[in-house]
């Protein structure tokens, strides 16, 4: 069986990044993540990164450069079996961006949006993964 593909967008801004909180309805409820989605059959992961960024964020990043940074496992609820994989993109930015959740395509997928130091983040709310990578990140600096 072929594992789902996935890509995800880190925005950082020097030392903070951009967390979305997932709605209660959906994948992961209540959770800070990266604001990601599925990869389409044929597609890109990078492409894939900047459509599903736009779609829940309403900014539009097609013409930015952003760099591949890893890859991050996505498991069942129970943490027992791998799903897929998000490939995980990174945009430095000078100044913060804020989603505009209420006109995203995709913006009702988060109920909150906001940018948090690595001291902030706490893996029981973003999962373990993405919390290594986010480490990873900012030591980067």
């Amino acid at each position: 069986m072929n594992k789902k593909r996935y890509a995800g967008l880190i925005v950082k801004c020097k030392d903070k990044v951009l967390l979305c909180k997932r709605n209660h309805e959906g994948s992961f409820p209540g959770m800070w993540s990266i604001p990601a989605g599925k990869v389409e059959d044929n597609e890109k992961t990078m492409d894939a990164c900047k459509r599903e960024f736009f779609e829940e964020t309403a900014i539009d990043i097609d013409d930015v450069d952003i760099e591949f940074v890893g890859l991050v496992p996505r498991t069942s609820r129970d943490g027992q079996k791998t799903k897929g994989f998000m490939y995980v993109y990174l945009y430095n930015v000078d100044e913060e961006i804020m989603p505009d959740l209420e006109n995203a395509i995709d913006g009702d997928e988060h109920s909150d949006c906001g940018y948090f130091t690595e001291n902030q983040i706490d893996p029981r709310s973003t999962g373990t993964h993405l919390t290594k990578l986010l480490k990873i990140i900012f030591q980067k600096n």
